[in-house]
């Protein structure tokens, strides 16, 4: 058997292999693509804040202290801070379809091979960037498959909504949308982001409002810490909410 012969077989595979699987990434995935190379990109660097150089440097040092702001909030609330995201803050519409998406969520996070939070203009908010932080807090705990593949969107939004103060969003707000909670969202109709964010404006609120308000009334500190462990250990979401 020729070692070296194997060797370089298999190294040979990998160099094709690489490009190959990027390619279909960013065809499947542009904006999360462009995140993951963003140390190729010709954007600014601060820190963990990427930026273009049309930000002036007040609007950056404003985020950088939101950002601070945004990260004790939601180290208070899970205990502590597991997750080290990249910011990418962008400056105009046309950039952040780029990176983020191209709704109209004033932020946006992925979370493939490391978490990158995407920030519009209108993200400048310690609710919105809190928000997001917490979207990047609990896939760090439970990981890519489980956040993918077994978390509800409802229960995902409905978690970062615990660190979003928003007064549309307040429970005030929703005992008014829902008509004193007579007409709230069915959360088992809100189990995929397609199913999550279709409707009007007005029911796209509402589930989040919703979501927000199960959550809050689910939540624990240690009931929180058992679903991830037990989703961690295999179980189901069902299974794992359920306890």
């Amino acid at each position: 058997m020729n070692i070296d012969k194997i060797i370089r077989d298999v190294s040979l595979f990998f160099m094709l292999l690489i490009p190959i699987a990027l390619f279909t990434q960013y065809l499947l995935y542009p904006q999360e693509t462009r995140c993951i190379l963003i140390n190729f990109s010709s954007l600014k660097k601060d820190g963990r804040v990427y930026y273009d150089t049309t930000a002036s440097p007040q609007t950056i040092d404003s985020l950088k202290t939101i950002i601070d702001s945004a990260s004790t909030r939601v180290t208070n609330f899970w205990g502590e801070k597991k997750s080290d995201p990249k910011f990418i803050y962008c400056t105009t519409a046309d950039e952040y379809k780029k990176y983020g998406d191209d709704n109209a969520s004033p932020a946006t996070t992925h979370y493939k091979l490391g978490n990158y939070i995407v920030i519009s203009h209108d993200g400048l908010s310690i609710n919105i960037i809190a928000h997001e932080m917490s979207h990047a807090e609990l896939k760090q705990r439970i990981g890519f498959y489980n956040e993918t593949c077994k978390i509800p969107t409802w229960f995902d939004e409905g978690m970062a909504m615990q660190n979003d103060y928003r007064s549309c969003y307040s429970e005030d707000s929703f005992r008014v949308a829902s008509n004193n909670y007579k007409k709230m969202a069915d959360c088992n109709k809100l189990l995929t982001g397609k199913e999550f964010w279709s409707g009007s404006t007005q029911q796209v609120a509402l589930n989040y409002m919703t979501a927000k308000h199960e959550v809050k009334r689910w939540y624990t500190k240690p009931k929180a810490d058992s679903l991830i462990s037990a989703l961690n250990s295999g179980r189901s979401f069902k299974e794992a909410y359920g306890q």
